[in-house]
């Protein structure tokens, strides 16, 4: 298989192939304008050369064709080597009364006495003469005799001319298009320099090494939007190689707890004979640690279908209705800790049903979790504008301000031995966040250090007439 071309060359051949064909184009149409031209000027130079012949004989004022002084007619056409002149009787055939300049041969025995009619006519033979004939008729007035004047133009000084042309051109051209094809190919890969930049950077990424970017201040405009899209690439790519790795160590570091329990507790279970009562106590710790793990994993599979979910699952939601379904599933908690809850206001989205209960259930089951006894626990749906807002507000201890901006991330927990102790596991909140986020909309949290802690979700709202 054949290594495709380089684009420096593919430029370079397609400018080439277009310059070589405009400079062909060219020197045909100068050769046609010259050639053209050439045959205007001869034409002109004829037609004012017989008329000053035409002239000169008439106003001598000759009796009979016999007086026509041929000296005369020489002065005229003596400087132009080129011409020739032929004087005829118009009346009678034959050979002409007389000539001036050297006549070629063909031409003479081509041309006849006897013409009736003025014009111009080219004549070609197999001599390779090439002439140009003019012929006009004029009466003597004293004697009433018509005489015709044959002009020949000799044109061998214009085809040698186009000649030459024609061999200087043949013998430029291709000089010319080898100059057009280097110079195309320079230019193609000077222009194309600024791509070993990108090639330097791409060549050097590495999921250990995100830091390079491309400087934009040099490069030209149109590489300028594609180096902003690589940065902003890189940027994105270096931020999710980051979580990555924070989820895995995060990630290994919730698992190695309950695998270190689960292997201890059973390894000092088996270190000796224990009674029915001790190995059902070890297992029930077993269980407790193998369904924090199961949490865990049911928690990130969520996670990472919420990330991949299909848009096309969104329908219209009332947020009121959303809010009180989980409400219901969430009294009888609330009552054992004497938590009121209520709904107030509502608006419509545009979202997916599950996880918009999935997210308005994680914000209240934190909310439950964390307010006093004989507490209030509200929910207020607020529409402003195109947007839609949910508040889930207690009145429990608030959350430190170090801690505002990372508690949305996975596994960030603010007590962790507390929220341990209580059954989190630092899922909650991130998954609050990429569900808002796959609905387009934000989760932001206001705090004190005494309370209250309220939970705001930022939906774009759709309108029902």
């Amino acid at each position: 298989m054949s290594k495709p071309l380089s684009l420096s060359l593919r430029i370079g051949l397609s400018v080439s192939i277009m310059g070589s064909a405009l400079v062909v184009l060219i020197f045909s149409q100068s050769w046609f304008t010259l050639r053209t031209q050439l045959e205007v000027i001869a034409e002109s130079k004829l037609a004012q050369k017989l008329g000053q012949i035409e002239h000169s004989v008439l106003e001598a004022g000759p009796a009979s064709i016999d007086e026509i002084d041929p000296h005369m007619v020489d002065d005229l056409i003596s400087g132009h080597t080129d011409m020739s002149l032929m004087v005829c009787n118009a009346e009678l055939s034959g050979s002409p009364i007389f000539t001036v300049g050297l006549i070629p041969a063909a031409i003479e025995n081509t041309i006849s006495c006897n013409k009736n009619s003025d014009f111009y006519q080219k004549h070609f033979d197999k001599s390779g003469v090439n002439s140009l004939v003019a012929h006009t008729s004029i009466r003597i007035p004293v004697s009433g005799e018509a005489i015709r004047l044959i002009l020949i133009s000799d044109r061998a000084e214009d085809l040698y001319l186009l000649a030459a042309y024609r061999k200087s051109t043949l013998i430029a051209i291709p000089i010319f298009l080898i100059i057009i094809g280097m110079g195309a190919w320079w230019i193609a890969k000077r222009g194309l320099a600024p791509l070993n930049t990108f090639r330097s950077l791409t060549s050097a990424v590495t999921t250990s090494e995100l830091k390079g970017r491309i400087e934009c201040q040099d490069l030209p405009f149109e590489l300028n939007e594609l180096a902003d899209s690589v940065n902003l690439m890189l940027e994105r790519l270096e931020d999710g190689v980051k979580q990555l790795a924070d989820f895995s160590d995060n990630l290994a570091h919730e698992l190695r707890s309950p695998i270190t329990n689960l292997m201890g507790k059973a390894q000092v279970a088996l270190s000796k004979n224990r009674t029915s009562d001790q190995y059902k106590e070890t297992l029930e710790s077993c269980v407790e640690e193998l369904e924090r793990v199961s949490r865990i994993v049911s928690d990130m599979l969520y996670l990472a279908q919420t990330t991949q979910a299909d848009s096309a699952a969104s329908e219209s939601l009332s947020l009121n209705k959303e809010a009180n379904h989980i409400v219901n599933l969430f009294n009888a908690i609330a009552e054992e800790k004497r938590v009121r809850l209520s709904v107030v206001g509502d608006d419509f989205i545009l979202g997916d049903k599950l996880m918009i209960q999935r997210a308005i259930s994680n914000l209240l089951s934190n909310a439950i979790r964390h307010a006093p006894v004989d507490s209030s626990v509200p929910i207020e749906i607020i529409s402003q504008s195109n947007q839609a807002f949910l508040s889930i507000s207690n009145s429990g201890p608030g959350i430190p301000t170090q801690h505002l901006h990372k508690i949305f991330e996975r596994f960030y927990r603010v007590d962790s031995g507390r929220s341990r102790a209580e059954g989190g596991i630092g899922l909650g909140l991130a998954m609050v966040r990429t569900i808002m986020e796959f609905h387009h909309g934000t989760v932001t949290v206001e705090s004190d250090i005494q309370g209250p802690t309220k939970f705001t979700l930022t939906f774009r709202k759709i309108n029902h007439d």
